[in-house]
């Protein structure tokens, strides 16, 4: 389980807004800029960016519309065990330089049960609340005009040959004002439940909640998970697969 530790400082990937400064030069894949073209195509605008409180600090995060009033993201962008549920939950969606296709605040706050508990038991930064770090909004109205990105609890589009695809909206090499993406140069591998990694590439900070697209045999690109953690030291990419539990999360809490 070395992967605990060196999360420890990267935890929180909603971190607290940055600087541009330069990404590390390694052989993994770091995430890279998309441009606004790319953001506001079909289903890459359906990812935007949250902005929120949480204690006395403001942070940013990512996240999918996955339901006509809903967003997917990581619960760790929602809850904290000191700072309680995040309020005041901005998402400016297709975000691209200073501008975005549309914003609205949160109206609902929901997260995956036992994920709280995990934290409290095992700390924020330990696999077992990794494997439960799944979150969703709901919005009063419309939140892409009633369109939505395609979601797919199937664990296995992750570790087949089927290319993949990770996005979010990084605050830690890069502004946070533009769209990132990063492809996997190998497949995802069990952690712990439904916590899985990938040392091929890299998360920075700001991505959490973002998702993770596949593949299908017929091309068709499904979110099938969403970022939650990361490390650079190894380099080192975590995410929250889809799966049943989030499947029925998706499905009873958002609409």
């Amino acid at each position: 389980m070395k992967l605990i530790p060196l999360l420890a400082a990267f935890a929180l990937c909603a971190a607290p807004f940055a600087s541009a400064a330069d990404a590390p030069v390694a052989s993994t894949a770091y995430p890279q800029e998309t441009g606004a073209d790319f953001a506001r195509t079909f289903p890459y605008s359906m990812i935007g960016q949250l902005v929120f409180a949480n204690g006395d600090s403001w942070f940013s995060g990512s996240g999918t519309v996955v339901r006509p009033h809903s967003v997917l993201t990581a619960a760790h962008n929602l809850w904290d065990a000191d700072g309680g549920f995040s309020t005041d939950i901005l998402f400016r969606r297709g975000l691209a330089g200073r501008t975005d296709l549309s914003e609205q605040y949160a109206s609902r706050i929901y997260v995956l049960s036992g994920y709280r508990e995990n934290v409290r038991q095992h700390t924020l930064d330990d696999p077992r609340a990794f494997s439960y770090d799944t979150g969703g909004l709901v919005f009063r109205a419309p939140v892409a005009g009633g369109s939505n990105a395609g979601w797919w609890a199937n664990p296995a589009l992750l570790t087949g040959a089927a290319p993949l695809l990770a996005l979010g909206y990084g605050g830690e090499f890069h502004t946070g004002d533009d769209l990132l993406s990063v492809a996997p140069t190998a497949p995802f591998t069990p952690v712990t439940g439904a916590f899985w990694e990938n040392f091929s590439i890299y998360f920075e900070s700001g991505m959490s909640g973002g998702p993770v697209f596949a593949r299908d045999a017929h091309g068709k690109l499904y979110l099938a998970g969403v970022v939650v953690a990361g490390s650079n030291a190894p380099p080192s990419a975590g995410i929250r697969i889809l799966d049943r539990a989030a499947a029925d999360f998706i499905r009873q809490y958002l609409k």
